[in-house]
């Protein structure tokens, strides 16, 4: 899934630059590991600076840069007045719109002590609501008692946290007031770093998760962001050493401290919420972490609290425990959320493509949008409105992902239509989250019909794989082993790649399905899994 980072203004701009940092001292590390997942990783996962000010992102990359409202504010800043600010970004409005269009889901970070910010994040974030992204704003509220802002800014900015509660969008709201402590009292830049690591440190798990949701059910996710209310954002370091399991005390210490955020405003039980475990450790050590966790979010027997686990142990250290825990506000409906638009489709190929916004609108040395911004023609073909033909499959598979009337008659009419189906193209489509969505809408007929066609293409390697001690050909494999398999550091790309396609047709065609598939041995094939399964058994 591809992830913007975006944030508004200077304070906003910050925070991003903390995030981008740790995520890029990942990417350097996992590159000298894992190359592929790395660079997988970083095709996924954008970051954009936008701001009033030009000279604020002097250091910004100009490809970053989105600076907006040139005939407002001539670049140089919304002179500290959030309706300035607004009345810049309605100015470039089209300009953002087309900006959030390629991503699927976009975590906003603004501050409210200034001007462009406070105007901004409210209205950017319910542009991307409107165009059904997975949307978390992250907003720092400045400290009226600490004389951070005058009374009329405050108040601007508890507005916004209601305006925000309002639209039932959860938001991660970061309190100022906390990061003054009269017993250890810093310079304001060393406080505002020191609140700041919390909140880099938990969206670098955050990033992991949704760059890959292949252990999360994005309809869980659906709701856990619906309704109102807090989002509190957690990280612990755990830190043992190598090829030991953590003590008690060390897991004990963690969960606390990822429990325990300080800055976070957070009133009410946590309801459904999220648990990612980083670290190459036991299930004994995985079960220590969550039971801990859950015995401090619970309470009591009657608790909400619901969490969602995640599992992985590529991502580079420090390994730890992240959490994202929403306050329980009610029960809420699942929000609308489009989870790969068929503008991504058309993006994949090419990782470049992923940033065509900011790449055609930097005009000059200070990145302006003097022009609308036209999107790549693969993406205005696939708009609605155009006529209802279809050349192949997945043409039908994307009209039918956008509703079109005439995609979901021909979705019904298994049996008559004549569109050939091409194995190589179905399978990529199997590997895409928004054809989850799409294969419900397809008639039984035509869900046989690519069955036939995925068995008959695709021959799978057999590959010999380990589960505890025992060693087992893949096709031998169980479906509920296949989940384990897949998670796991040592399993190779061209593994991965074949255990994710046997999960997807599982769980869309149920298990007995996958008798079906044929499997082949190959001299090369059996070589690469024995050096597999003997670098699983030295890495387990």
């Amino acid at each position: 899934m591809n992830i913007l980072l975006l944030s508004l203004g200077g304070g906003g701009g910050n925070i991003l630059r903390s995030v981008k940092a740790l995520f890029r001292r990942d990417l350097m590390i996992s590159q000298k590991t894992d190359a592929g997942y790395s660079e997988r990783l970083d095709q996924r996962v954008a970051t954009r600076f936008l701001d009033t000010n030009q000279f604020s992102l002097v250091d910004v990359p100009h490809e970053e840069r989105v600076l907006i409202g040139a005939k407002t504010t001539g670049h140089l800043g919304s002179r500290h007045d959030p309706e300035v600010a607004q009345r810049a970004l309605d100015e470039s409005r089209r300009d953002v719109e087309e900006l959030l269009r390629p991503y699927a889901a976009v975590i906003v970070i603004a501050t409210g002590g200034k001007g462009t910010g406070a105007g901004t994040i409210v209205p950017v974030t319910l542009m991307a609501r409107q165009q059904k992204k997975l949307v978390i704003p992250i907003f720092v509220r400045p400290s009226f008692e600490r004389h951070e802002v005058e009374k009329r800014r405050f108040d601007h900015a508890l507005a916004i946290s209601q305006q925000l509660d309002a639209a039932k969008i959860r938001f991660i709201e970061i309190l100022n007031d906390r990061g003054y402590l009269d017993a250890d009292p810093q310079p304001q830049a060393v406080v505002w770093e020191r609140m700041n690591v919390p909140i880099a440190r938990a969206l670098r798990g955050l990033l992991y998760v949704l760059g890959d949701l292949s252990q999360i059910d994005p309809s869980d996710l659906s709701s856990l962001f619906a309704g109102q209310g807090r989002l509190r954002v957690g990280f612990s370091e755990i830190d043992s050493a190598a090829g030991s399991e953590p003590s008690d005390q060390e897991v004990e210490e963690a969960v606390q401290r990822c429990w325990d955020n300080p800055y976070c405003s957070f009133n009410g039980p946590a309801g459904t919420s999220l648990v990612y475990i980083q670290g190459q450790w036991s299930n004994v050590v995985d079960a220590k972490i969550k039971g801990r966790l859950a015995v401090r979010a619970s309470g009591t027997e009657s608790s909400p609290y619901n969490p969602l686990y995640a599992r992985a142990s590529q991502t580079p250290k420090p390994w730890g425990v992240t959490a994202l825990f929403a306050e329980f506000t009610g029960h809420h409906a699942p929000i609308d959320i489009i989870w790969q638009r068929e503008t991504d489709v058309s993006l994949a190929a090419d990782s470049s493509a992923i940033d065509f916004v900011a790449a055609d609108t930097v005009a000059n040395d200070v990145g302006r949008w003097e022009h609308p911004v036209e999107p790549p023609a693969a993406v205005k073909e696939q708009r609605p409105g155009r006529p209802a033909s279809f050349a192949t499959f997945w043409e039908l598979a994307l009209a039918l992902n956008r509703s079109d009337p005439a995609a979901l008659a021909l979705a019904q009419d298994g049996d008559e239509c004549h569109l050939t189906v091409d194995g190589t193209e179905l399978r990529k489509l199997l590997g895409t989250l928004w054809f989850r969505s799409v294969f419900p809408r397809l008639s039984p007929t035509w869900q046989a019909r690519l069955l036939n066609v995925l068995v008959e293409s695709v021959v799978v390697p057999n590959h010999v794989l380990r589960m505890g001690r025992q060693e087992m050909h893949l096709s031998e494999v169980s479906y509920a082993q296949l989940t384990e398999l897949f998670s796991r550091a040592s399993v190779t790309d061209g593994v991965r790649a074949d255990l994710r396609l046997l999960m997807t047709v599982g769980s869309l065609w149920g298990q007995e399905s996958l008798r079906r598939f044929r499997f082949s041995d190959s001299p090369q094939g059996a070589e690469s899994s024995k050096l597999a399964v003997l670098l699983q058994g030295l890495r387990l």
